[in-house]
């Protein structure tokens, strides 16, 4: 009794004399016709194919199975497994009975006729239930499909056949079949590359099982296996951890993170005859280098390409555990870099200087595009950012912006603070460009966004306990007071308008921002990152509201780029006589200090 869940490659020559039984717990068949025109589509153009080799076939998804006595339960793949059988039929349809070749069966548990009438495919009967219904509007497609091509008949037959292969899957004598149909209809373990590649490695004639353990007594055979296996779920427990995962990724994948690094490992392996956008391209790849091993080596061959995938993780894990090059990749990967091209400079460079040089220079072409850093100077950056103002469009500001955080976290060597790439890219945050102190004329249009703006205003003044409202005495009451007084009076009116809301919207600015009606300032010095939700939130607030609100994040530990931080507490200004005004000498001073950061940063401070 096999404990390992086996996986091969099968012609569709090889399942005709197969018997399949599908238990009660699934469904009909419910391919439409779209679907089966796609699947023949792709055979024929695979059919088509003047450069194929004799080596090259079509591969279809997995069919999950489990021995059953004669039989094989069909935990996965009746869809695929039913189509084929519709289109071999046609096929046999232009023969007399004695000439047709024998196809496979398909039982079913509790639709026992549905057997009968895929070999019948009786026109009057296609309405008596819904699984005829679809069974014979499938097999109606298929004979429309081939009305024009009767002259390549025979030929893709004989594709079909011999060069049509499904991933067989089957597991083992222990699994409880309803189970897995379960997990894999529910999406937990998608047969995708990362499961079927595993099963590659942990076939059980892959491993030599004559040979003994001196000290455990036990077969090698499985002690590899357990080997192989314990490493998978270390290294794919490990990608688990987002704060690992997306620094070398920017998409957040569920399940199978492993997939990552198999397809590093892969990337050099043959991949002639295989489609570039075959979902399965890593596993064909995989298979065809594990199945032209020689008997003799198989075990030594298996575990010395485990060890290059574990190798290619080890690479990613210590360039994780590097400050520097944690700061430099995770940059990089942001900005749309692969970790495979990160992986060829890597085997390019002869020193770990020399890799670390070629990343920075990675990051400056990637930020200011055609820059050499032999040729970079501090006035250069300073005149570059210059050119860059709130019209530059986030997808060039955002760029910048980040290096600037790295930058700041990697210029001092003492500290062991990191960018925080896992929140930077969750997809639940998205991050604006922000002004610093916001542009006088956005003023909110919509009555919600109005009010939105009010509620903000008196939060701000009710969170100082000296601003205790006696109205009693208003001639003692000072100019917040008396602003909060009127917003809230105005947010509990209900002949709220728009010219009672700008008149008040004109005394708060002119209070907290008097020198609001300057030029807008949409210099990048007057510009930050900022998660899109805190943002929105802000509706255009002043200066103050929006520096309490990040204090505020901050003190919950809330992800909160450090130069964002910094801007709104004024770090970068050389003078902090006005904390609660951002003012134009405050934009000059943080943008000289990107200036500043980011020379130091591509002359190597904190890299080297």
């Amino acid at each position: 009794m096999s404990n390992n869940n086996e996986l091969e490659l099968k012609p569709i020559n090889d399942l005709l004399e197969l018997s399949f039984f599908i238990p009660a717990y699934q469904r009909g068949y419910r391919w439409s016709k779209r679907q089966v025109t796609e699947l023949l589509n792709d055979v024929y153009e695979f059919c088509l194919n003047k450069h194929k080799t004799e080596q090259d076939f079509y591969c279809l998804q997995p069919v999950v199975v489990k021995a059953r006595g004669e039989q094989w339960e069909l935990v996965d793949g009746q869809q695929r497994l039913t189509t084929i059988l519709l289109i071999l039929g046609f096929f046999n349809s232009r023969f007399a009975e004695d000439f047709r070749k024998q196809l496979f069966s398909i039982e079913y548990e509790t639709r026992t006729e549905s057997r009968e009438y895929i070999n019948t495919l009786d026109e009057s009967k296609k309405d008596e239930n819904i699984d005829f219904h679809y069974i014979y509007e499938s097999y109606s497609e298929i004979r429309s499909w081939f009305n024009d091509k009767i002259n390549r008949i025979n030929d893709i037959e004989s594709i079909f056949l011999n060069d049509v292969k499904v991933i067989w899957y089957q597991i083992n004598e222990t699994e409880n079949v309803t189970e897995v149909f379960t997990r894999l209809n529910m999406g937990k373990i998608p047969l995708v590359n990362a499961e079927l590649v595993k099963a590659l490695f942990l076939k059980s004639s892959n491993f030599a099982k004559e040979v003994v353990d001196s000290k455990s007594k036990k077969p090698i055979q499985d002690l590899q296996q357990l080997k192989i296996s314990q490493e998978w779920d270390a290294i794919e427990k490990r990608l688990q951890d987002d704060e690992f995962w997306f620094f070398i990724s920017n998409e957040r994948i569920e399940t199978n993170r492993i997939e990552f690094v198999l397809g590093l490992a892969s990337k050099n392996l043959d991949s002639e005859g295989i489609l570039n956008n075959d979902e399965l391209k890593i596993f064909l790849k995989f298979n065809r280098l594990l199945s032209t091993n020689d008997e003799k080596n198989k075990t030594v061959d298996v575990a010395h390409e485990w060890l290059k995938i574990k190798q290619c993780f080890m690479t990613l894990e210590e360039w994780y555990n590097d400050r520097a090059l944690f700061h430099l990749i995770g940059y990089l990967v942001s900005q749309k870099v692969s970790i495979t091209n990160i992986f060829d400079l890597h085997q390019a460079s002869l020193t770990k200087y020399e890799f670390r040089q070629s990343l920075l220079e990675q990051v400056l072409n990637k930020t200011f595009v055609g820059r050499n850093i032999e040729a970079l100077s501090q006035e250069w950056l300073e005149e570059i950012l210059n050119s860059f103002t709130y019209e530059s469009g986030a997808h060039n500001l955002r760029p910048i912006l980040l290096l600037f955080n790295v930058s700041s976290l990697l210029a001092n060597p003492a500290s062991n603070a990191r960018f925080q790439f896992d929140k930077y890219k969750d997809p639940s945050n998205g991050w604006d460009i922000e002004h610093i102190r916001s542009v006088a004329s956005d003023m909110p249009n919509s009555k919600d966004k109005q009010k939105a703006w009010l509620e903000n205003v008196v939060d701000y003044i009710s969170s100082d306990e000296l601003l205790e409202i006696d109205t009693s005495k208003a001639e003692t009451m000072s100019d917040e007071q008396k602003i909060k007084l009127e917003a809230q009076a105005l947010l509990k009116t209900t002949t709220f308008n728009n010219d009672q809301f700008e008149t008040l919207y004109n005394k708060v600015r002119k209070h907290y921002d008097p020198d609001g009606n300057e030029d807008v300032d949409n210099s990048i010095g007057n510009l930050t990152l900022l998660d899109s939700s805190t943002n929105r939130s802000y509706q255009n607030a002043v200066f103050p509201i929006k520096r309490s609100r990040i204090i505020a994040l901050d003190k919950k530990a809330t992800f909160v780029p450090l130069c964002t931080k910094n801007a709104f507490l004024k770090y970068y200004s050389k003078q902090v006589d006005k904390m609660l005004f951002w003012e134009t000498k405050d934009s000059q001073d943080h943008q000289r200090a990107m200036v500043e950061m980011l020379f130091g940063f591509f002359q190597g401070v904190g890299v080297h």
